[in-house]
């Protein structure tokens, strides 16, 4: 005869929880490497910013950004894939041009602008003709 308290599980219990623990540790799993993938966007994201934030106080600090090159690498930092264009736009104001800094690695980019006062004195007629050329605006 056999006894109906017996202890211990099934198979088919065994089974169950077998397969319930494995659906929770896949799925814990995947979020684990979707939080990986996100601190990698994010580190990218960071660094993409700061560099542009650099490349803009490099320019700042020049007499006449306009003057300075337009595109290049961070190469002389060590990120050889990463690219960086610069756009010096005259504004409405006089002597005050933005610096608008464009930093990229593969297909994400990160953009960081400034207004720089240009001093009347550093203004040469070939920086002046150059600025009004690319504004497509009148020297006065």
């Amino acid at each position: 005869m056999r006894r109906r308290n017996q202890q211990g599980f099934t198979i088919i219990e065994v089974l169950v929880t077998t397969v319930l623990v494995a659906v929770a540790v896949v799925a814990v799993l995947g979020g684990i490497r979707s939080l990986s993938q996100a601190d990698i966007k994010a580190r990218q994201a960071v660094l993409l910013q700061r560099l542009a934030a650099e490349k803009v106080n490099d320019l700042r600090i020049l007499a006449d950004p306009s003057q300075e090159g337009t595109s290049g690498d961070f190469s002389d930092r060590g990120y050889k894939d990463i690219n960086w264009t610069a756009d010096v736009e005259a504004t409405s104001v006089s002597n005050v041009d933005q610096i608008v800094v464009t930093v990229a690695q593969g297909n994400a980019t990160r953009e960081v602008s400034t207004l720089v006062y240009i001093p009347s004195s550093t203004l040469t007629s070939t920086s002046t003709s150059t600025t009004t050329a690319r504004t497509g605006g009148t020297t006065q």
